[in-house]
């Protein structure tokens, strides 16, 4: 049997009883971290996109918090104010070559296409580990009212027991 996902611990200090539960999100199965992630939109943003030819980062890029910055490669074209001059056309310009502008065959145009490189997989452990990280982060962060995780328990056990009946 596998160790529980949580442990209640009880703590007493000076003045009164402190409550504080860990959850062990590293312990939690993958779609259920998936879910935690994906119900308090803490899903990181990648940069650069998988679909770019650029190699992605190391998965502890994943922790830094989102941000309201452009994506990569975007910040530079954005930053500049001053707009390029007017170009003016030239009536002197040359003349395209007629035998350029022949249509080609859409199998030669296949054959030239170059490959796109191979894809590079991060360890998928060690992604797993940054997620727990994140999710573990915005669980310690979240100020939750003693009514409202009571609320949730009664609803909890009210949908149970709909089920077993």
């Amino acid at each position: 049997m596998s160790e529980p996902h949580w442990v209640w611990n009880q703590g007493c200090d000076a003045n009164n009883l402190v409550f504080s539960s860990q959850i062990d999100f590293t312990a939690l199965p993958t779609d259920a971290l998936h879910r935690y992630l994906a119900h308090f939109d803490l899903i990181p943003d990648l940069d650069p996109s998988p679909l770019s030819v650029e190699d992605p980062g190391p998965p502890t890029s994943l922790l830094k918090p989102k941000s309201h910055l452009p994506p990569h490669g975007h910040a530079l074209r954005r930053t500049s104010t001053a707009s390029p001059g007017p170009t003016g056309t030239s009536a002197n310009r040359a003349r395209r070559d007629p035998a350029g502008n022949r249509r080609r065959s859409s199998r030669l145009v296949e054959d030239e296409r170059i490959p796109a490189p191979p894809p590079v997989y991060g360890d998928l452990a060690e992604v797993d580990g940054v997620l727990a990280a994140i999710a573990e982060r915005h669980f310690r962060e979240q100020e939750v009212k003693e009514v409202d995780t009571l609320a949730a328990f009664m609803c909890a056990v009210q949908a149970k027991a709909r089920l077993a009946s």
